[in-house]
């Protein structure tokens, strides 16, 4: 009776650790998608300011969006 207690025990922390890695797999997925939409977001309105010739504007959207594709690349690399 103790041992079934204390394997069902065991069992329930395994299931729940198994649980937290999946989570955190999905959770990294998200976040590198993220990073890479908000590059192609940024991107996106660099171009746009420069054929509005804005071009700090578009320094700014480029730097952006560079900083995220350097945020997803690194993401990617951990995970």
């Amino acid at each position: 009776q103790v041992y079934q207690v204390h394997w069902l025990w065991a069992k329930a922390l395994r299931d729940r650790w198994k649980e937290e890695i999946s989570l955190l797999q999905l959770e990294m997925d998200w976040m590198c998608n993220f990073f890479l939409w908000k590059a192609t977001q940024w991107g996106d309105q660099m171009w746009e300011s420069l054929l509005k010739q804005l071009p700090g504007h578009a320094c700014y959207a480029g730097r952006q969006s560079q900083m995220y594709s350097l945020l997803a690349q690194d993401a990617q690399a951990a995970f």
